[in-house]
């Protein structure tokens, strides 16, 4: 046979033929590993954050089980995450350990025994979850953001792994857009030998934390919307404080008036001085509500939770609502936390950011509309 009639067998052998395909699948391979992998990261971050988040809440009056039970949750699967998987799943026992550790005796008895009750409580701390979830879905947003964490966690309905009867728990993650990133902030000991060199003042970003239990047994967040003459509401201590301070000085005016004697009278015009005084001090936060659209909470409002919550007026979507909230940052220079408080000195008349371990020397400004500070 001649080379015409079989041209093949002159052809020059292919040295690389069958590579393509190979490689391709190993590609393929490889760039589902790096998704799946990435996918975990993400998960492991944005379950960080909603430890933070579970740990903020139950820190501002929070109640509820549930929220126990998320920041367990969300340990687990950052945790096991992290560690390269994407779609975690935990047992209600495991579960009820790890919320067994996180509250430490005496209370882990409560989580850690295995009776009936115990199942009945998670059961119903679960399904707590599931309908306070989306409560936390600004919250979680701000965190995740401000971590620049480009994903939330999404609470997943209970699922069997594999062929087992137990119900496995877990979480989810869900891309969300992050804004565009600011500048890198310098470290607290550079920052700090910046700002002595004379430089800009030093900016931070405060963080809320939404929706406070300020009365004992009482399971409702300070949440007030005032659409049309509900806004009456914040107004009525002001007027109420008027007609009381009104009557107090017309019985004054009436009390002078008559042939009383002069210790009576002055007795009675200092327990009437310090009533009016009471009053003016207790119906004083809404005047400035009204006028600045935030003010410092009342102790009395505080006497159940961590210091630095505030009163803010505001606009959210049609409705006009009132909330207690609270904000708080890390401190640029020490790295302690900054709270919401009154300002003093040339401060005095505006709420200013105060760092924990030296609110005299690290202070910063306030903005609840950009949740931005500097330095002051």
């Amino acid at each position: 046979m001649s080379a015409k009639d079989a041209p093949m067998l002159d052809a020059e052998p292919q040295q690389n033929e069958g590579r393509s395909r190979e490689a391709s699948g190993r590609n393929a391979e490889t760039s589902e590993s790096e998704r799946l992998f990435a996918r975990a990261m993400l998960l492991a971050r944005a379950a960080e954050v909603g430890v933070e988040a579970a740990g903020s809440c139950r820190e501002s009056g929070w109640k509820g089980d549930w929220l126990l039970l998320l920041q367990a949750l969300c340990s687990l699967t950052a945790r096991q995450a992290g560690a390269g998987d994407p779609t975690p799943l935990f047992t209600a026992e495991r579960l009820r350990d790890e919320i067994a550790s996180i509250l430490g005796a005496p209370e882990a008895l409560w989580w850690s025994d295995d009776s009936d009750s115990v199942r009945k409580k998670f059961a119903n701390a679960w399904k707590a979850l599931e309908n306070d979830f989306n409560r936390l879905d600004g919250h979680l947003r701000g965190r995740a953001m401000k971590n620049r964490v480009a994903g939330q966690i999404v609470l997943n309905a209970p699922a069997r792994p594999g062929t087992t009867n137990a119900m496995g728990y877990g979480l989810s993650v869900r891309p969300i857009e992050l804004p565009a990133a600011q500048p890198t902030v310098a470290q607290p000991s550079v920052a700090a030998e910046a700002n002595r060199s004379g430089t800009a003042p030093l900016e931070i970003t405060y963080q809320e934390e939404m929706e406070v239990y300020p009365i004992p047994g009482l399971k409702r967040p300070l949440k007030f919307s005032l659409p049309g003459w509900r806004a009456l509401i914040v107004l009525t201590p002001i007027i109420g404080a008027v007609v009381a301070i009104g009557f107090l000085a017309w019985f004054l005016l009436t009390l002078w008036m008559s042939n009383e004697a002069p210790r009576v009278l002055f007795q009675w015009t200092i327990l009437t001085g310090l009533v009016a005084g009471m009053i003016a001090w207790i119906c004083h936060p809404f005047y400035v509500l009204i006028n600045d659209r935030i003010v410092r909470a009342p102790t009395l409002l505080e006497a159940t939770l961590p210091l630095g919550h505030v009163l803010v007026l505001r606009r959210e979507g049609e409705n006009r609502v009132l909330r207690m909230v609270r904000f708080t940052a890390k401190c640029p220079i020490c790295e302690g936390d900054i709270t919401i408080e009154k300002g003093r000195r040339r401060q005095r008349g505006r709420l200013v950011g105060e760092c924990g371990r030296n609110p005299v020397e690290h202070s910063f400004s306030f903005d609840f509309i950009t949740g931005k500070g500097r330095q002051l």
